[in-house]
């Protein structure tokens, strides 16, 4: 059963490294709904600021930066945020393994005009659905010492593996 926590439709604060950053703090930053922030929250702000934004947001917006993949991703399920993949292309942790389509969502970048209405034509059952299969998942994303079955560990062993083994490029 999921509690209502949920004060927001949506979130990101990061640094404008590429041109959908920057786009989407333009088009969405002084939304009511969107909690869209200019830069990364400095952890000088107090304890736990940028986590709580996890904890109250149905979202979490993951657009592509400067790299192939970003930490938000995996901070946006470690906190049971929903992922909104905003990316032409994103490499996604396990994604040989993971249906992403299951527990996130993906989106291109010209969707950033409409993210908005996207993420609020996403039903309540819809989002409960998605919201489950994240926490599903979550136990694949931690990293345990000792390795616990199917912890990231076991999951990157098992990627490597695949990749090596069955994925022929």
């Amino acid at each position: 059963m999921i509690l209502v926590r949920w004060t927001n439709l949506g979130f990101w604060a990061g640094h404008r490294n590429s041109k959908i950053r920057v786009i989407l703090a333009r088009v969405w930053e002084n939304d009511t709904e969107l909690d869209i922030a200019n830069d990364r929250i400095d952890k000088a702000a107090g304890p736990l600021v940028y986590e709580n934004k996890f904890y109250r947001n149905k979202f979490c917006i993951c657009p592509g930066g400067s790299q192939v993949n970003s930490a938000r991703i995996t901070d946006s399920i470690h906190y049971g945020c929903v992922p909104v993949i905003l990316s032409n292309y994103y490499d996604l942790p396990f994604n040989d393994i993971l249906d992403w389509r299951k527990f996130s969502v993906i989106l291109e970048e010209n969707d950033v005009y409409r993210l908005k209405q996207i993420l609020k034509d996403i039903s309540n059952s819809e989002f409960v659905v998605l919201h489950e299969n994240l926490v599903k998942v979550q136990k694949h994303f931690q990293l345990n010492s000792p390795p616990v079955k199917y912890d990231a560990f076991h999951m990157v062993m098992y990627d490597l593996w695949l990749r090596n083994h069955v994925i022929k490029y």
